[in-house]
């Protein structure tokens, strides 16, 4: 039986949650792996956890609010491994507070590290992908999108709800 070929996959907020999981997924697999999220510590840690993995491991700092970093970053790792073919836009933050209570920052930053950061990702994924004519792209999203959890999480859910109903083209 031969084994699937090796993939280069990127994942953002790759640090924790379920982004650290799909990493840890993908390492079993034997593939090279790029991580990017804000905290490098942790990304360090994940990768020195995946030494011997069979791939080849890449880490970068990547703060998804500052839009010229993504294509960056997305543009370095892609030369760095000679393509990517697998890029998984899951990066974002929890929170948000009930409408009207005046925590308007507080949503705003959801909506903008959750939807509008996915939208720079998914520029800079598509510009790398259309270049080679190859990749696939990936949009980590919620059940919470079609229905709302509750009346606190109205933000999230509007960001959920965004993300879910995205087509590339």
């Amino acid at each position: 039986m031969s084994r699937a070929p090796r993939k280069t996959i990127l994942i953002t907020g790759a640090s924790s949650g379920i982004g650290f999981e799909m990493a840890r997924q993908f390492v079993g697999k034997g593939h090279d792996l790029a991580f990017c999220a804000r905290r490098m510590d942790k990304l360090e840690q994940l990768k020195a956890g995946f030494l011997h993995s069979g791939g080849r491991v890449e880490v970068r700092e990547l703060e998804v609010n500052n839009h010229h970093q993504v294509a960056s970053v997305f543009s370095e790792l892609a030369d760095k491994f000679g393509g990517l073919d697998r890029i998984i836009v899951n990066a974002g933050i929890a929170g948000g507070s009930r409408i009207g209570t005046g925590e308007f920052d507080k949503n705003r930053l959801v909506l903008e590290t959750n939807l509008i950061s996915a939208l720079a990702q998914i520029k800079a994924v598509l510009t790398l992908f259309r270049a080679r004519a190859h990749g696939y792209l990936a949009l980590i999203s919620s059940l919470s999108g079609r229905n709302c959890i509750s009346r606190l999480m109205a933000t999230y859910s509007a960001r959920k709800a965004g993300l879910s109903y995205w087509e590339s083209p």
